[in-house]
């Protein structure tokens, strides 16, 4: 198993993974994850660190709707639930109540806080 370094290696250990959410690396959070709710989570995690936030999070967006539309049941492992409280304890607001409603395996009401991420991250522009 790959020892996780937390400097910047851009294959093993990318910034925009790791710097937003320190001491924590985004795979840990999606290795068991669906394809669609891991790449929500993704795009979510990383929305402040690849300089594209609106289009991160409209991908977060669409891949949690289907998430939805597929109706995938959300259970996560002692680890990744760890994980979503570390995040939860360490974002603030609207992105802290989206990781709640994520940990609690509540989509819709994290889609639609991902539409308030997106409305406030277009305002700023």
């Amino acid at each position: 198993m790959h020892a996780t370094t937390w400097a910047n290696d851009p294959v093993n250990s990318p910034n925009h993974y790791t710097r937003s959410h320190p001491g924590m690396e985004c795979i840990e959070l999606t290795a068991d994850t669906s394809f669609c709710l891991g790449n929500a989570i993704k795009y979510l995690w990383r929305y402040h660190s690849k300089g594209r936030p609106v289009e991160d999070l409209e991908k977060a967006r669409w891949y949690l709707c289907r998430v939805i539309d597929y109706g995938e049941k959300i259970a996560w492992t002692r680890q990744q639930y760890d994980i979503l409280t570390a995040l939860v304890a360490h974002t603030v607001g609207v992105e802290a109540r989206t990781w709640a409603k994520l940990k609690q395996g509540y989509p819709d009401s994290a889609l639609a806080l991902i539409d308030e991420l997106i409305k406030r991250e277009r305002d700023k522009q």
